[in-house]
């Protein structure tokens, strides 16, 4: 396939089509996600996702199911008053808290509370309507949310209405008036909607659509003037363009995105990167600039840097593709850069029998293996478990693996792979990952040892294996194939490989 860099590049220049239309728009959308185009917010709404801002003070306390109801109304209670309402006037309750309390009332069926919240919820709306109008918008972008993420009032939604109701979201996050809560739960679907794909692309074309207008008809015609520039290839003009634009408002991100791609298919990269950086403090989940950041450092030839910025925008836009792809490549390149000299190395250290150099593994990890035989009349078969486990620090991802083997007459022999897709894993504190595979051979194993690349934030290192006699292990007193289910009991089975000598 083609390279990393070449990769980027075409799907850097194709993108710019996709914002302006015309046969290069058409070739660019499928990738339109990796130039240029972020949220942490809290799960709003759903059963077991309730985040209560409540004083203790200004609302009355709710009582336990199945309570038995106090002496007079539940507001007299708790407020110490007659009329449980003339309290909350007095200290203002948060109109938000009103209506999650109105609804986990309701779902406790107790209707006294729920009659009295609605009647405190249509007091304070009254006297204070700009307050009412910000916690039903709220109260909308929730329910928005949470039928985005496939659950309405606490049961399944249909595609067809988490559709709408990522439209509305869109409705509201688009400029002017855009609410800041709507793109949250635009960013929230992106990231969560796992379980449909149809759904989660229709969040990333959302935040395409709310992130574009700015809200001032003066800036949106002149950033049509620059796409339209930029379109058809006239990148000065383009470029000045959306100069003016920023000039007229600093704040909007989508004029230095903008300026930022005219830069990058100049090949002008280092102001690429400074108007991305721009765009970034503005907009930290802006996945299109996250990409397009990674990009320019990969045209500058600085992959690591290039592989930083990509996964952070993987972590905001898990399901691009196209992303993902040109990470797993430079990985996949990063990691042969460390293993070719360390199987070297290993290989020397078996040929001769010398003690392996490294035997130390960061303290972050720890990691074991064993080996035994399997009975077979024909040929020699071995059965390897591999156990790695997270002890702290962020985290470990791993990225290859490889296997030294030295014959009992004395040549040896590597084995590794690039562990992505089914062969690879992340592991948070406290995780643990067993594999396990078999090997069939001509000739007896005299002994094995090797180790596995993890990934830590940005470090790479090597979790030893240590070294196996293998040469004591007789066929006679090996485990049979019938008992291996029960050995390989919480261990992922990669697969049996057979390895044939010609002469």
């Amino acid at each position: 396939g083609p390279s990393a860099a070449a990769a980027a590049t075409a799907v850097g220049f194709a993108a710019v089509g996709a914002a302006v239309g015309g046969a290069a728009g058409r070739r660019a959308r499928r990738a339109r996600m990796l130039w240029p185009c972020g949220v942490t917010g809290r799960a709003a709404g759903g059963l077991g996702r309730f985040t209560f801002r409540v004083s203790c003070a200004a609302l009355p306390s709710i009582p336990e199911v199945g309570a038995e109801p106090s002496t007079g109304s539940s507001a007299s209670a708790s407020t110490g008053c007659e009329d449980g309402s003339a309290g909350m006037r007095g200290l203002a309750p948060d109109p938000e808290s009103l209506r999650w309390n109105l609804e986990l009332a309701v779902r406790q069926e107790d209707f006294e509370m729920a009659s009295w919240l609605q009647a405190q919820i249509r007091s304070s709306d009254l006297e204070r309507p700009a307050i009412a109008l910000r916690g039903l918008l709220s109260e909308r972008v929730r329910r928005c949310v949470d039928r985005g993420l496939g659950v309405g009032d606490g049961v399944p939604v249909g595609r067809a209405q988490r559709l709408d109701a990522v439209r509305e979201l869109q409705v509201l996050a688009t400029p002017p008036g855009a609410a800041t809560s709507a793109e949250d739960g635009l960013h929230l679907i992106l990231r969560d909607g796992v379980d449909d794909e149809e759904v989660v692309e229709a969040a990333e074309a959302a935040l395409w659509s709310c992130w574009l207008p700015s809200g001032d008809e003066i800036i949106d015609l002149c950033m049509r003037k620059g796409l339209k520039y930029m379109g058809v290839g006239d990148l000065p003009k383009a470029t000045q363009a959306f100069s003016e634009v920023i000039a007229q408002d600093p704040t909007y991100a989508e004029g230095w995105n903008k300026r930022a791609t005219a830069f990058f298919l100049a090949e002008k990269f280092d102001e690429s990167i400074e108007d991305c950086a721009r765009v970034l403090e503005l907009k930290p989940r802006h996945f299109g600039c996250l990409s397009g950041l990674g990009i320019c450092h990969l045209r500058k030839g600085d992959e690591r840097t290039a592989a930083r910025w990509l996964r952070k925008a993987l972590e905001v836009n898990p399901r691009s593709g196209d992303t993902k792809r040109i990470v797993a490549d430079l990985e996949a390149r990063s990691a042969f850069e460390v293993l070719r000299p360390r199987i070297k190395e290993v290989l020397a250290e078996l040929r001769t029998g010398r003690p392996p150099r490294v035997t130390a593994t960061a303290e972050q990890v720890r990691v074991v293996w064993d080996a035994c035989r399997v009975k077979d009349l024909d040929k020699f078969t071995y059965y390897f478990r591999v156990a790695v486990e997270c002890l702290r620090g962020p985290g470990v991802t791993g990225i290859a693996r490889y296997y030294a083997m030295k014959h009992a007459g004395g040549s040896v022999f590597p084995l590794s792979r690039i562990t992505q897709g089914s062969a690879g894993f992340e592991l948070s504190p406290g995780d643990s990952y067993r594999y396990s595979f078999m090997l069939t051979l001509d000739e007896e194993l005299d002994s094995a040892q090797g180790g596995l690349l993890l990934r830590s934030g940005e470090d790479i290192f090597e979790a030893v294996l240590e070294r196996l006699t293998l040469s004591g292990l007789q066929a006679d007193s090996g485990i049979r194939e019938a008992d291996l289910a029960r050995l390989n009991k919480g261990y992922q089975f990669m697969g049996r490989l057979e390895i044939q000598v010609e002469d």
